[in-house]
């Protein structure tokens, strides 16, 4: 397994299609008019999974921002998975800080 194509292939395939989301949320919002889709008023993972699979644009959208976040953080993660099995001690750890750091980041942020 080549780490850096995995890497790259992970990180192009999920700017693919997180970018592919939110240009089809944005399309279906433009073709319906933008006053008729309401924001989500719950930003919760499942209430934006819920909202994009019943063809809510806001919905969509949402899903193609929350895909866009998610890929550097699956990124890191197929790292940590790769140094672990090449049982390389030194870039676990590091990779294992990166991952808390950006998982406290994501997680650490309050919804006003």
């Amino acid at each position: 397994m080549d780490l850096n194509r995995s890497v790259a292939y992970t990180l192009r395939v999920g700017v693919a299609i997180g970018a592919a989301l939110a240009a089809i949320g944005l399309g279906i919002w433009a073709a319906r008019g933008f006053d008729s889709s309401a924001a989500l008023s719950n930003y919760t993972l499942g209430n934006i999974v819920a909202a994009a699979l019943t063809g809510n644009a806001s919905g969509i959208v949402y899903l193609g921002i929350v895909v866009l976040i998610a890929t550097p953080v699956v990124r890191v993660v197929l790292s940590l998975v790769y140094f672990f099995a090449e049982k390389d001690a030194k870039y676990v750890g590091i990779t294992a800080v990166v991952l808390a750091m950006l998982l406290f980041a994501l997680f650490s942020g309050r919804i006003a």
